[in-house]
């Protein structure tokens, strides 16, 4: 075994000096978004985070500008972003940065020219006081700038505007804590921040504005007391904004009047916040701390890490000479995290023995089991032992973000849990930290919505719209991202498309292409004993015109079929029904039959041309009445189309409502389908219409037997009808094809086709060089039967034995279909040839290229070379 690597004392100092940290942050996933005129700075982003690059003496540092214990040099960069966001110790850092450097140099990177030596030296280096001075320099200057020299409330249209009125305004807890900010003409209402040293930071809010200054987010907003200075505070409640917080006291201060402080944390908590808020405790010694965040995933996850970080007043204790809070003891521990789709909890036991900790894991591990037993959808948190040792045991949960709430269940548990296990002097009152969540989303919005009059059960249902609102935007977002997306990536096929075909070699395939179209030597390669394709109808094109000649046939054939079914139900009397007396009713009651009829037999037993069925089912329009089925069927039996009615079958409902129906049987190759498709799709869109005549009535079938139906009839000519239609009303003609002028009214849409993929696979043995083989015919006949082929990709085995295989798409509506499949079958019948396709996608062509066979002339059209 190799002996361990020695830690070189120098080598962390080098990895500072010879490592780019911009390069390596870029590599980490970072993008560069600024960067100063010199190249003394840069600006890195990366899910929201920002940093700032900078170099101090020989290397560079960077700060995190939402997290001011985030910062330091390329070593503090590694280890605690490494390790997949867990952090590494410093060994794997090493380990980390060797590797960096061992792939070689980072791109050379300008810098600006190095400051003069004497200037240099004349400057105070490495003092902490200047330093802290040059810090405390700019965050004065930057509340100055906001807040000006007299800090004072003058504009309170804002705060009106979000509902806060001038009583909340005017309380004793929140003056000198609201301010307005003014620079030039804009106006805006600022919350300023404090720590232990005074002012920290300034929130700017305004509609459809807001704004933290760009400082360590060490300081939290904090109110005075609503009883006033001096007085004992019984309570603090803990919000995200300054907002919630007013909102929070003048929706709930008149009905329990304890006094409290309220504190919001301006978003998201950082560690400094929470350490600040916990110093209020101890300061103020209050009985309960409310937690008032948002009901989201983001304010659940700040709910659970506030279990887990504050405690009542902690006492002081002697410390080296000084005083020091005094901890309390923590068996159990945890803190949220969240991305950008899940929440994760990691709870860590402290424990004195290996079996204590697997009996308390066990303990979670049940509970965790016993939750996800009682979801609908199945379990929903994930838990894994992270890892374990005689004194620790880590673990880590973590559920979907709309599954948060579970999680903080959890945390409440926990928290009871490491209540038991503290020693008597440190447990927790039960009562001291509790959760109260607003109905809607977060307090301004509860005020907003009280103030309208809403109770807590319209404020409920009206949160459940918003809910709704906010995740159709965020799918319309996504949806219009996801549009622009391809957008873009069409318009670069589009551009490298047009790049390829402009190329001289793209210009010889398409004169190729031509060629073997024009030639249409279809079955001449693909001959075989089971079938010959001269022996099947297929159509041919010689010229794009006569394909739209092709086309404009299905569109007559389908508007035609509507004409013939206005004609044929406006020639007979409106089916209505009749009145009845309680004996024919009766009688009616006794013959019902059709609600316990046996199911129809599956379709997978029909024959290979199986008859259709759609069911048709007429009620009538008021009690105690009957006929409207007879007259319906009278209607469809007397028109002499192919179709067949069965008997009608009936039933009757307590209000005496008789719903009746029968069976209209077809067959998809009868020379009328275009007409019965126009009569069933027609009688179903004037019922949906509302139509008077139409009401009650409708055409049931399965979804595979309408479109299958749907093809046959954009493919079928139309029939004569058998009757005298001397006296009816000719559709009128286009003047340039004699064809029937399309009535757009009532034109049923056309079929729309899929794009269908085949892999064609041919063995034969190898071709001698320059000799066109089997795979070279099979392609043209294909491409030659108006499918679309690939490529032949080619491998030639030690046996001599060459396996080719090609690419092939056609799309279900395009007119050659029938011949596509013909060329497809004939292919798959081929010795040494084989057709891979998924069965469904077989099944389909074959039913559609029925279809189209039956409006093709028969017989074959020769096409000269």
């Amino acid at each position: 075994m190799n002996a361990p690597r020695e830690n070189d004392p120098n080598e962390l100092d080098r990895f500072k000096r010879d490592i780019d940290l911009v390069d390596y942050a870029e590599r980490q996933g970072y993008q560069i978004k600024k960067e100063g005129k010199r190249g003394d700075w840069h600006q890195l982003e990366k899910d929201g985070e920002v940093l700032i690059v900078t170099r101090k003496d020989d290397h560079q540092v960077y700060l995190n500008t939402g997290d001011d214990r985030d910062r330091g040099s390329v070593i503090d960069f590694a280890k605690t972003r490494g390790g997949d966001g867990h952090g590494l110790n410093l060994g794997q850092v090493r380990q980390q940065l060797r590797e960096y450097l061992n792939d070689g140099p980072a791109p050379t990177r300008a810098y600006a020219p190095a400051a003069d030596v004497a200037r240099l030296n004349a400057l105070p280096v490495g003092n902490p006081d200047h330093e802290r001075q040059a810090e405390e320099d700019r965050r004065t200057r930057l509340i100055s700038e906001v807040l000006g020299v007299k800090r004072e409330l003058t504009d309170r249209t804002y705060l009106h505007g979000r509902g806060i009125e001038d009583q909340t305004i005017d309380s004793p807890a929140f003056q000198g804590r609201i301010f307005t900010a003014q620079q030039n003409e804009h106006k805006n209402t600022a919350f300023p921040l404090y720590n232990a040293e005074g002012l920290a930071s300034v929130e700017q809010k305004n509609e459809h504005y807001k704004n933290l200054l760009p400082l360590p987010k060490n300081g939290i907003w904090v109110s005075h007391s609503t009883e006033g200075k001096g007085t004992q505070v019984e309570r603090i409640i803990v919000s995200e904004s300054a907002i919630d917080s007013l909102s929070h006291h003048q929706l709930k201060s008149g009905q329990d009047q304890k006094n409290t402080i309220y504190i919001a944390t301006s978003g998201t908590p950082t560690e400094a916040q929470v350490a600040l808020i916990q110093r209020v405790i101890d300061k103020q010694e209050p009985r309960e701390v409310v937690l008032a965040n948002d009901r989201d995933a983001g304010g659940r996850q700040f709910n659970m890490n506030y279990l887990n970080e504050l405690h009542p007043a902690r006492p002081l204790v002697p410390v080296a000479e000084q005083e020091a809070y005094k901890e309390p003891t923590r068996p159990v521990e945890w803190h949220a995290t969240s991305d950008k789709y899940h929440t994760g909890l990691k709870v860590t036991y402290h424990h004195d023995s290996a079996e204590a900790g697997a009996q308390q894991v066990q303990q979670l591990s049940d509970r965790v089991g016993q939750m996800n037993g009682t979801q609908e959808a199945g379990p929903t948190i994930a838990l894994e032992v992270q890892r374990s040792s005689d004194r620790e045991t880590v673990l880590r949960l973590s559920v979907a973000k709309a599954d948060t709430a579970q999680l903080e269940v959890l945390t409440h548990e926990l928290y009871r849990q490491r209540e038991q296990l503290r020693p008597e002097p440190e447990r927790q009152q039960e009562t001291f930290l509790r959760v109260d969540y607003p109905v809607a989303k977060d307090w301004n919005r509860d005020l907003e919505l009280t103030r309208q009059g809403l109770n807590a059960e319209q404020i409920r249902a009206q949160a459940l719209r918003d809910e709704q609102q906010r995740e159709a935007e965020r799918q319309q977002r996504l949806a219009e991202q996801h549009r622009q997306e391809q957008e873009q990536r069409q318009l670069a096929r589009q551009q490298e498309q047009q790049r390829r075909e402009n190329t001289p070699a793209a210009q010889e395939q398409r004169e190729a292409d031509d060629r073997r179209f024009n030639q249409a030597v279809l079955g001449a390669a693909v001959a075989s004993a089971d079938a010959t394709p001269e022996s099947r109808p297929f159509r041919s094109y010689q010229s794009e015109q006569e394909v739209a000649a092709h086309t404009a046939q299905f569109v007559h054939a389908r508007d035609a079929g509507l004409v013939l079914l206005k004609e044929y139900i406006n020639d007979n009397p409106a089916p209505t029904g009749r009145k009845v007396d309680e004996a024919e009713q009766q009688e009616n009651r006794d013959r019902a039959r059709y609600a316990e009829r046996n199911p129809a037999p599956a379709l997978a037993t029909a024959p290979a041309v199986e008859e259709k069925t759609a069911t048709w089912k007429i009620d009538e329009v008021a009690p105690n009445t009957t006929g409207r089925a007879e007259a319906w069927k009278e209607v469809l039996d007397n028109s002499s189309y192919s179709y067949k009615t069965s008997e009608i079958r009936s039933t009757i409902d307590e209000q005496g409502i008789r719903r009746a129906e029968f069976d209209m049987t077809y067959r998809n190759d009868q020379p009328d389908i275009a007409i019965i498709h126009a009569i069933i799709t027609n009688t179903n869109a004037r019922a949906e219409a509302g139509q008077e005549v139409y009401t009650g009535v409708s055409v049931s079938e399965s979804e595979a037997d309408r479109a299958a139906r749907q093809v046959a009839a954009g493919a079928a000519a139309i029939q004569p009808h058998n009757r005298d239609r001397s006296k009816d009303q000719a559709p009128a003609m286009t003047a340039t094809e004699g064809q029937p002028e399309p009535r757009a009214a009532e034109a049923v849409p056309a079929p729309q086709g899929d794009e269908k993929q085949v892999i064609i696979k041919v063995d034969e043995v190898a071709p001698a060089p320059g000799a066109r083989g089997q795979a070279e015919a099979v392609k043209e006949a294909v491409a030659s039967s108006g499918a679309k082929t690939g490529d032949i990709q080619s491998t030639t085995d030690a046996k001599g034995i060459r396996h080719s295989e090609m690419k092939v798409s056609y799309r279900t509506d395009q007119p050659e279909i029938a011949r596509v499949s013909q060329t497809l079958d004939a292919v798959a019948s081929q010795q040494g040839s084989s057709v891979i396709e998924h069965s469904s996608d077989r099944a389909e062509r074959r039913e559609i290229s029925k279809g189209y066979e039956i409006a093709q002339p028969q017989r074959s059209q020769e096409i000269t070379r």
